[in-house]
């Protein structure tokens, strides 16, 4: 079986898992089951994600060992990475809580935004904690060189509080000069054009309004907090299901827009840093329309160099930015899908394009 098809099946091995288990959780009303044995506690919403990612866990060593380089995968690095996850879910878990109690719809839709905007800092903080990046700039833009970071890891944007930054994998620096020079000019355009800027706010406001209708729902049914949080969590993984099912597209034309303007500066460039990227990802240069519709944020290399028109409505990665965000509202998809499966540098910095 090819790269591309062993990634795509394990991708929907993941979610498929996922999404049944939270159909199967709803029908029996799990939240409930958990209360009557455990008490109505926040100690209960920690057991429940405690169990959520040890479910996940052998999905996630089995992914990176059969889609990773040796050098690459390893156990020890994805408990880690869950056991990071499992924190930060705690935070997150505590954070709601709160604004259950205060019982504001108001309140609720800006408090989903904060804790959106929250990733962000997250993302910053980890990043320099743990990649320890080295600072180097191009033009006006400031980049964050990843030292040893993984082939699968893709250059990046990363939006801080103070500004964007272009996350660089090492092994991006070694290639050509030319060809490193072309990619970064490209990330740059699309900081300069807000493109990701756009995508952020979209997803943020997306995911808030379905958690503020999710809230309205609840708060008018005289259920506990902790009854709350854990259904929070089911009826996000099925949202953000449903964003990977609808909003590729979007996705998919934000990068063809871009792959225009910088197919007009070099089109030779431009097709030598599309197999660059391929040589990383999925290894191919064709898909099935359908398949590449449905489940692939990124069109294939055939599909980008034959594409010239311009995409009126067009937010590009917003596929990827929308269930990262949704992780705040307690869904845990973006472990296993758009290829993050085994990957947990993609968990935190889900590729840009």
């Amino acid at each position: 079986m090819k790269f591309n098809n062993i990634k795509l099946s394990a991708g929907i091995l993941y979610v498929g898992i996922i999404v049944s288990s939270v159909l199967l959780s709803l029908h029996l009303d799990l939240s409930r089951i958990l209360i009557s044995y455990l008490g109505d506690t926040l100690k209960t919403a920690y057991i429940y994600f405690l169990l959520v990612l040890i479910v996940t866990l052998p999905l996630d060593i089995l992914s990176s060992k059969k889609l990773n380089t040796h050098k690459d995968s390893g156990i020890s690095k994805i408990l880690a990475s869950n056991c990071l996850l499992f924190l930060i879910f705690i935070f997150f878990i505590n954070m709601i809580n709160i604004v259950f109690k205060i019982d504001n719809v108001l309140f609720a839709f800006i408090f989903s935004i904060l804790l959106q905007i929250s990733i962000l800092v997250i993302q910053e903080v980890i990043t320099n904690l743990i990649f320890k990046p080295k600072k180097e700039s191009f033009n006006s833009s400031s980049l964050l060189i990843i030292k040893d970071a993984p082939s699968y890891m893709t250059m990046n944007i990363m939006q801080t509080l103070r500004g964007s930054k272009i996350i660089v994998p090492e092994h991006w620096t070694k290639h050509k000069h030319k060809n490193y020079q072309f990619h970064l000019e490209r990330f740059e355009l699309i900081e300069n054009k807000k493109i990701y800027t756009k995508s952020i706010f979209f997803s943020i406001l997306i995911n808030a309004i379905f958690f503020t209708l999710i809230y309205f729902y609840y708060i008018n049914t005289n259920v506990s907090s902790v009854y709350f949080i854990i259904n929070l969590s089911l009826i996000f993984n099925l949202i953000s299901f449903l964003y990977i099912l609808v909003l590729p597209i979007l996705s998919q034309n934000g990068i063809t827009n871009t792959d225009n303007t910088m197919k007009n500066r070099d089109s030779k460039l431009f097709q030598e840093n599309l197999l660059i990227f391929e040589n990383n990802q999925d290894k191919n240069k064709t898909r099935g329309k359908i398949v590449e519709r449905i489940f692939y944020p990124i069109p294939s290399i055939e599909t980008r160099v034959n594409s010239d028109d311009k995409k009126k409505f067009a937010l590009s990665n917003v596929s990827r930015l929308i269930i990262l965000f949704a992780s705040s509202s307690l869904s845990i998809i973006f472990k296993g899908v758009h290829g993050n499966a085994g990957k947990p540098e993609n968990w935190l910095l889900p590729p840009s394009e």
